[in-house]
């Protein structure tokens, strides 16, 4: 997602803020975040979550989840160092900024969180925009890193941590700018959250699921690791294979990673049990054609690539173009 930087403020509102409430004090402080989207209905109300998923504690906090301070632009890399040092990464504020602080628009964004997330070697699998599933990563021992639209009239975009909530006392715990636990009423931070699109995500060590976890969901968070920290993606896809023993997807994966790193072999064995798991699907057969035409087996490939351009779907023109490399390395090879 595209994102304002922090420091983003409205004009010196701190004496005022310190004036009204808990809730405003940090306004001064908090560095903008985000680009503004558009907020949804409350999700708390009379004192009640509504929707709670099943089994939610009335009450949980994440014990152990690190604090740096900040109070200028640096939200991000403070709120993002708090869960990476708590997920076993050796990192902190500093060596993060460089990858997180865009200087023209002096703060960070949302997507640049997710990718040093990801370069970390630890999965940044983004919740759905639910309290209650928020909630529930911390129940789970999971701290959340959100993003929040603060200020008057809501004009500054901040990077927190939440790491504890109590339904029977109407809170939300933060590491929030200064503050190692700032406390809000639920209903105060469903509606900083909501103005930033209660958007939030959790960072996993490879093995470790968020909760409600979604196959799909968490695969898509995996994909990018595939570039950018390969062992750590092979052991997230091996773990979720080993959860979701069909999941053609992890196959897949699996198979792009042995194929990268050109053991081809691998890789076909891979893709050709994506394609038996899916078989109404032409990639994993044209993924298997590739790898079986970089191992020097143009018959198989052939064989796959035909398989691939009769389903036809969803990328004919791909399998089309597979099928002309196919031919071509026959063309020009003695043993055709």
């Amino acid at each position: 997602m595209a994102g304002l930087g922090a420091g983003s403020r409205p004009p010196s509102p701190s004496r005022r803020a310190k004036r009204l409430g808990v809730a405003l004090v940090l306004v001064a402080a908090l560095g903008g975040c985000a680009l503004p989207i558009a907020s949804g209905p409350p999700q708390f109300r009379d004192g009640r979550l509504l929707h709670p998923p099943a089994g939610l504690p009335g009450q949980a906090r994440v014990a152990g989840v690190p604090f740096y301070p900040d109070d200028t632009n640096a939200c991000g890399p403070a709120s993002l160092a708090e869960v990476l040092r708590f997920a076993g990464v050796d990192t902190d504020v500093d060596r993060l900024k460089p990858q997180l602080i865009t200087p023209a628009l002096d703060g960070t964004l949302q997507y640049d969180m997710l990718g040093a997330t990801r370069r970390a070697g630890r999965v940044a699998y983004v919740i759905r925009p639910s309290l209650g599933e928020l909630f529930d990563n911390v129940a789970h021992g999971r701290p959340v890193v959100v993003l929040q639209r603060l200020g008057i009239p809501g004009n500054v975009w901040h990077f927190a941590v939440v790491v504890g909530y109590d339904l029977q006392h109407d809170s939300v715990t933060l590491r929030s700018s200064t503050a190692r636990a700032l406390v809000l009423s639920i209903g105060q931070f469903d509606a900083t959250w909501a103005g930033g699109g209660r958007w939030g995500f959790v960072a996993l060590r490879p093995g470790e699921f968020p909760a409600q976890v979604q196959p799909l969901r968490y695969l898509e968070a995996v994909a990018p690791m595939e570039t950018v920290a390969p062992r750590a993606a092979r052991q997230a896809y091996r773990d979720a294979l080993a959860r979701w023993p069909d999941s053609w997807v992890a196959m897949m994966g699996l198979g792009n990673l042995a194929y990268a790193r050109k053991d081809y072999t691998q890789a076909a064995a891979r893709f050709a049990q994506a394609a038996r798991a899916h078989p109404g699907d032409g990639d994993p057969l044209n993924n298997l054609a590739q790898a079986l035409l970089a191992a020097g087996d143009l018959r198989g490939a052939r064989g796959a690539v035909d398989q691939a351009v009769a389903i036809g779907k969803p990328n004919a023109p791909v399998y089309a173009r597979t099928r002309e490399q196919i031919e071509a390395a026959a063309a020009s090879s003695p043993g055709r």
